[in-house]
């Protein structure tokens, strides 16, 4: 029987994805926090050291390039208006026995695609989340909570959230990491429809390894900032 103790990490890092290792899936998500550090980050296993999100310790967040792939992509960056962040908001404070999420993931189930070949995570260790129905999504959601609620009473634990980690931070909060399936909401609905208009209105920007001959990215992600709830939305989407 596995405890809710046993997902307590120090040195904090959990790959996810949703689907399986031979069939439909999602990229792989990687959430860590370093150990003696009360900052978390996420990124995708595909871009990881180009794209990343950050939550730092003073509540202040970011989404957009990382500073090191940044400085290789100068038109890139001024493409996006000078800076190598696409995304900027302040998480909201928690009182008493609150919780505050700053950052979600959602996954739908129309997203979910095979991989062609031999598949790049069979060498890491992934946790694999049951692919939801058509009409579905898996919402995987970072939150912020005091230290004071119990491992075993784990945020939203009694209307079916399922637990994937948890990190006593050194300034004194606690960090959970926790998925649910849900019915893919409006939300999801109106985050791609704006995409799809946003994408015929302007050109992507481009970055300097790719060209006229470079295939499709296989899959986006669709970032939409909700600034009154302190919350960035992170939408997987599959490019066809």
């Amino acid at each position: 029987m596995i405890r809710a103790d046993d997902f307590v990490q120090d040195d904090f890092k959990v790959r996810v994805a949703v689907g399986n290792l031979l069939g439909p899936q999602s990229a792989v998500f990687r959430i860590w926090s370093p150990r003696g550090k009360s900052d978390v980050y996420a990124s995708v296993r595909d871009i990881a050291g180009k794209i990343k999100i950050s939550l730092h310790e003073t509540g202040e967040c970011n989404a957009g390039l990382t500073t090191e792939f940044a400085k290789q992509e100068n038109a890139a960056v001024d493409a996006m208006g000078g800076s190598r962040h696409q995304s900027r908001w302040t998480r909201l404070k928690y009182v008493g026995s609150g919780m505050v999420v700053p950052l979600q993931f959602a996954i739908p189930a129309s997203e979910l695609r095979s991989t062609e070949g031999e598949p790049a995570t069979a060498s890491k260790k992934v946790t694999w989340l049951q692919p939801p129905e058509q009409g579905r999504s898996v919402i995987i959601s970072c939150a912020f909570t005091g230290q004071s609620l119990a491992n075993n009473e784990w945020p939203g634990r009694r209307n079916g959230t399922h637990l994937l980690g948890i990190k006593l931070l050194p300034n004194s909060e606690k960090f959970w990491l926790f998925w649910q399936d849900c019915p893919t909401s409006s939300i999801e609905q109106v985050i791609f429809s704006e995409a799809k208009a946003h994408m015929k209105r302007q050109k992507m920007v481009r970055f300097s390894g790719i060209t006229d001959d470079t295939p499709p990215a296989p899959r986006r992600l669709l970032f939409r900032e909700f600034a009154e709830d302190g919350l960035l939305v992170v939408v997987y989407a599959a490019a066809r």
